[in-house]
């Protein structure tokens, strides 16, 4: 039996990726994964079951780990202004290292035809919502920014960190570097501080 070695699930990973985005799901054979990546079909099949196993795990996997990586950020102690700052960062950070994969995702979220099998799209897209609108209802609540409505300041900000990342996916720019983070954060949170 083949042994779980992280370069080989990677590789598998990358290459579905790579097609699923050029070809869509119900485009790309398991048989060009395999020759992309080097291996065989058991092989393949031995780390991910089948190709939508493939798939749920390229896409829930990489869904699951931001909203915990979203989680992990917040949790951490400063201000309001700092973490969503953080937040921002991290946005753009896995913006810059994932870009294929955010192209991915957006296609998925907007659920262009053969992109692949159906995916909880709302339910992670609830829970970052639940937790960016949590943060502002704390600095609210510390002072740190005056009383309004929680779900239009989640759509501002989060809307203003989704037409960046927008905009770097479809056109690659502007650069999504850690100083706009700041930036847009900065912009975002300063009409809501006491004055």
């Amino acid at each position: 039996m083949t042994e779980a070695t992280p370069s080989t699930k990677d590789r598998i990973l990358r290459e579905a990726l790579a097609l699923f985005s050029s070809k869509g799901y119900d485009g790309t054979s398991v048989r060009e994964i395999c020759e992309r990546a080097g291996l065989t079909k058991p092989t393949l099949y031995y780390f991910f079951g089948s190709k939508e196993g493939l798939y749920r795990a390229l896409v829930v996997g990489a869904l699951e780990s931001f909203v915990h990586q979203l989680a992990e950020t917040l949790a951490v102690a400063g201000t309001t202004e700092e973490r969503l700052r953080r937040v921002a960062r991290g946005y753009f950070q896995a913006a810059r290292e994932q870009r294929d994969l955010l192209r991915f995702l957006f296609a998925l979220a907007h659920n262009l035809p053969g992109v692949g099998p159906a995916v909880d799209w709302p339910r992670y897209h609830d829970d970052m919502v639940t937790q960016i609108g949590r943060t502002f209802d704390e600095g609210v609540a510390r002072g740190e920014l005056t009383p309004g409505p929680t779900e239009l300041r989640v759509l501002v900000y989060m809307g203003s960190l989704g037409e960046t990342l927008t905009n770097y996916v479809l056109l690659g720019r502007p650069e999504p570097t850690p100083e706009r983070a700041d930036a847009l954060t900065e912009i975002v949170l300063e009409s809501w501080r006491p004055q």
